[in-house]
């Protein structure tokens, strides 16, 4: 009796598949993976077909016939060429002559409107500039006062030094009673005694402000100024110091005073008073004066800064004013903006309120 053999074959393959050998079946993989990469290569073909360049679309007769979709002409004053993809234009030489012929054709007219029709930004502006104009000319007659006074006081420094040594005037000029008095030091808080607080007020104040800097990337350049800034150039931060020079503590120190120095400080009667006296006390010895040129020559510094500072603020003032006046009146504006006149009669169009 014959024995059957039952043979189980996969739902998903063939006959043909069963029977064929491994090494042909790789095969027939590799020869459709190449076929895959040729349809890739013609689809990259016909895209780069489609987005040809400029010169190749100038040629009518390379044009294909069967394209549905036709270019349009370019907008250029006479011009017949077919526009570039996503242009109005074949290139931006036509471009630019269109813009030209605009502007030739409009301008004009806007020109002419401006001029008939007043502009109220345009008074304004002319108001402002005459503001900051007379601004100035105060600006500059108080730094040629500041000058005067830079140089008063320098005269009269000089005329204290020339002045005698009394040492006969320090007991009339200390007080009875001064020695016991304290007071309190705005800087560190401690008591000092009233005799030596100048002295130590000025020492503690020069040891605090050497703490902090103020510097800057570049120098002073001030045309007829002297003596304003210290503009030391520090190495390790790479500034230069923007103190006042006569109250830099840290690049500028107090020379030495020998014995025969007079203080020479101008007195004065009623607090404002000027007189014709000086102060004959040895300069070492003076407590009521101590430092007093150097107080002397930072407040006139101070206030020649001060107008310096106010000088240049109207300088910008001045060109935002006429850079905004420039603009209103260009090219872009005029293009852009334009004034309708309804009544030709009337050539001020600025709107006026009932009274």
């Amino acid at each position: 009796m014959a024995c059957r053999v039952q043979v189980w074959q996969r739902p998903w393959m063939s006959d043909t598949e069963e029977c064929l050998d491994p090494a042909l079946k790789k095969q027939a993989v590799n020869v459709k993976k190449m076929e895959h990469l040729k349809k890739k290569v013609e689809r990259k073909k016909k895209k780069q077909q489609k987005w040809k360049p400029m010169e190749k679309w100038k040629q009518p007769e390379q044009m294909d016939a069967k394209d549905p979709a036709p270019l349009q002409q370019c907008l250029g004053p006479g011009c017949v060429y077919p526009t570039r993809p996503g242009s109005k234009y074949c290139s931006d030489a036509c471009g630019m002559k269109l813009a030209a012929d605009r502007i030739y054709e409009i301008l004009p007219q806007r020109i002419q409107q401006w001029k008939n029709s007043p502009c109220i930004a345009e008074e304004h502006g002319k108001k402002m500039l005459e503001r900051i104009h007379r601004e100035q000319q105060d600006t500059q007659a108080y730094l040629k006062e500041m000058e005067r006074h830079f140089h008063e006081l320098e005269a009269i420094i000089l005329r204290g030094k020339q002045q005698a040594v009394y040492n006969d005037e320090e007991k009339s000029e200390d007080g009875g009673d001064s020695s016991r008095l304290q007071i309190f030091c705005v800087s560190c808080g401690q008591s000092t005694n009233m005799r030596v607080a100048l002295r130590h007020m000025e020492r503690c104040f020069a040891k605090y402000e050497c703490k902090s800097s103020f510097g800057s990337l570049y120098p002073t350049c001030i045309e007829g100024t002297t003596r304003l800034f210290c503009d030391k150039y520090d190495p390790q931060t790479k500034r230069y110091c923007k103190r006042l020079q006569v109250l830099c503590p840290e690049h500028s120190k107090d020379p030495k005073v020998p014995d025969d120095e007079v203080c020479g400080c101008p007195l004065v009667h009623n607090v404002f008073e000027l007189t014709d006296n000086f102060c004959h006390l040895p300069k070492r010895l003076c407590n009521h004066h101590y430092c007093w040129e150097k107080l002397r020559r930072a407040e006139v510094d101070l206030q020649r800064i001060r107008g310096l500072q106010k000088l240049e603020e109207l300088n910008m003032q001045e060109h935002k004013v006429r850079t905004a006046m420039m603009n209103r009146a260009g090219l872009v504006a005029l293009m852009l903006h334009q004034t309708v006149q309804h009544d030709p009669l009337t050539s001020d169009l600025r709107s006026k309120v009932d009274s």
